[in-house]
């Protein structure tokens, strides 16, 4: 898996449809822009406003495409873990690269209930897994500990996605190529060179791809960056709506990302 992926939102057409097809310009401006990963259906793709049924049609698209020179990364993740399994038993045989594995919203696991929710996901693939924790969203936060547990018993985990407490990780020992992404380009500069993340899942990106990639490639040579202008762009891509500002961005540039699904209008 590689440390910087740009989270790509999903296109919808005028009446919140599906518009499967709005990928294909979606992923050529960012391969074009030296971008080498995407994440799909995350957060930014809008994940929880759409059924299992739409995030297998996207599984399709991709299967049907096949997109090359480029890392795909699907992010999976359901309330219920028979429907999340679905999505993860359609990802295995899919040209989908690797699997970006969020926790159930709204229900607030308790640690061993989320363990045994990973460990009934990561039964149904083989492909690279990466764990992302977003206790904002999600209202559950997986601690440290159960997350070295998890690492220890299936070492296709290989990264970890952290929007909480960067700094709680200092002191555990992960494997040597672990990746901690960072989720967001917030403050970026300042968590990559303090060594708290290793690895970057960005949102910005989508509007500064080649600021990102650059910025990204020489902290990770442990090169200096000046932090400021990166985060006066980030700043930007996140004043008012971060989604609804890349969703602007996209269809001023001709692709047609489309609208964003109420209520974010």
């Amino acid at each position: 898996m590689k440390r910087l992926n740009v989270a790509i939102p999903t296109p919808f057409h005028s009446d919140e449809g599906l518009n499967v097809e709005g990928f294909e310009a979606i992923v050529a401006y960012q391969k074009q822009n030296g971008i080498e990963s995407l994440l799909i259906s995350g957060s930014t793709g809008e994940q929880h406003s759409m059924s299992i049924g739409e995030r297998l049609e996207i599984i399709e698209y991709f299967n049907q495409q096949r997109f090359q020179g480029i890392e795909l990364v699907f992010g999976a993740s359901a309330i219920r873990t028979r429907d999340a399994v679905t999505l993860v038993q359609a990802l295995e045989t899919s040209v989908i690269d690797a699997i970006m594995i969020g926790f159930p919203p709204y229900i607030r696991p308790t640690q061993q209930q989320a363990i045994a929710y990973v460990e009934e996901l990561l039964s149904h693939t083989a492909k690279p897994v990466a764990l992302y924790n977003n206790p904002g969203r999600t209202g559950f936060d997986l601690t440290p500990e159960s997350l070295y547990t998890l690492i220890q018993r299936h070492p296709n985990i290989v990264g970890y996605k952290e929007t909480g407490d960067l700094e709680r990780h200092l002191g555990v020992s992960y494997p040597e190529d672990f990746i901690l992404f960072a989720a967001g380009d917030v403050n970026v500069v300042e968590r990559m060179a303090t060594g708290k993340c290793n690895g970057l899942s960005s949102v910005a990106g989508n509007i500064y791809p080649q600021e990102i990639r650059e910025a990204v490639s020489r902290l990770l040579q442990q090169e200096p960056v000046e932090a400021g202008p990166l985060e006066e762009k980030v700043s930007e891509v996140f004043s008012g709506h971060a989604l609804i500002n890349i969703k602007q961005h996209y269809n001023s540039l001709g692709i047609h990302a489309g609208i964003c699904r109420a209520p974010l209008l």
